[in-house]
């Protein structure tokens, strides 16, 4: 059995972060906004059409793109005015 001292610090943050992510986009989405993330080489545009495409993991914010779940952890998150 694992002690406090033994276990990994911030072993649950990512996982907080991806939540609290997936919160905003939704609540852009629920506004009828759509939500743009940006990486250094591409936009992705997420609309309400796109919301089952987004989930939350223990390994961070995933985001469907064909038959693969990309990594958007550390993208920019902006919304449409």
């Amino acid at each position: 059995m694992l002690t406090n001292d033994q276990m990994t610090p911030d072993r649950f943050a990512r996982w907080a972060r991806a939540r609290a992510r997936l919160a905003f986009i939704h609540k852009h989405l629920d506004q009828g906004r759509t939500v743009y993330s940006t990486t250094a080489l591409r936009v992705v545009k997420l609309t309400a059409k796109n919301r089952d495409q987004i989930r939350a993991t223990k390994t961070g914010l995933l985001v469907q793109h064909g038959n693969k779940w990309l990594s958007h952890d550390y993208t920019t998150l902006t919304t449409s005015a």
